[in-house]
């Protein structure tokens, strides 16, 4: 009867052991097809060789900034936000955290056009935000605003978008059909 038993108890063991290894086989084989999967459906980007460069502003969350707008052979690149989402632009929570850490210094001016916003971080370095405009129809305007696209987590007919006012720089809803200028975080 002791037999028995310990044939009992190998028998077990084994079976046991094969049951454990098909799952986790089978566990393994679902999460690679998984990652397999949604990798393919990213869409892949090249983001200028990797030669975006980023400036750390000593914010509190770590979020690095692009030092400028992205570009193409030189010139600000205008995506409307279906293009704009595929890339790591910075989220309306990133804005905020921007605007409630760094100090936004005086609009600088020349012959009563914008030319550029400082932004100094908590650590002393600093971006700039400068006037792009917006492509609508085809044609620029507002050239003498800055705007650029934010994340938009829900789905609305309007996207977020930085935008300024004169001298202030808020969030406001944009047409995801109107090309924006991008900035990347990181």
């Amino acid at each position: 009867m002791k037999e028995l038993s310990l044939k009992a108890e190998n028998y077990a063991a084994e079976k046991v052991n094969e049951l454990m290894t098909k799952v986790i086989a089978q566990a393994y084989a679902d999460g690679y097809r998984d990652g397999y999967c949604e990798r393919e459906q990213e869409i892949p980007i090249d983001l200028r060789d990797n030669k975006t460069e980023y400036v750390d502003l000593g914010l509190s969350s770590g979020t690095l900034w692009s030092a400028d707008y992205e570009k193409e052979n030189g010139s600000i690149m205008y995506l409307p936000y279906g293009r704009a989402d595929k890339y790591k632009i910075p989220t309306k929570e990133q804005w905020e955290e921007l605007e409630k850490e760094c100090i936004f210094e005086k609009v600088t001016y020349t012959n009563g056009i914008l030319t550029n916003v400082k932004c100094i971080g908590p650590n002393g370095n600093m971006i700039f935000f400068k006037p792009t405009g917006r492509i609508t129809s085809d044609s620029r305007s507002d050239v003498d605003e800055i705007y650029m696209w934010l994340k938009s987590e829900t789905e609305t007919s309007l996207k977020n978008i930085m935008r300024s006012w004169g001298t202030k720089l808020g969030i406001t809803g944009g047409f995801p059909g109107y090309k924006l200028p991008i900035r990347l975080v990181r």
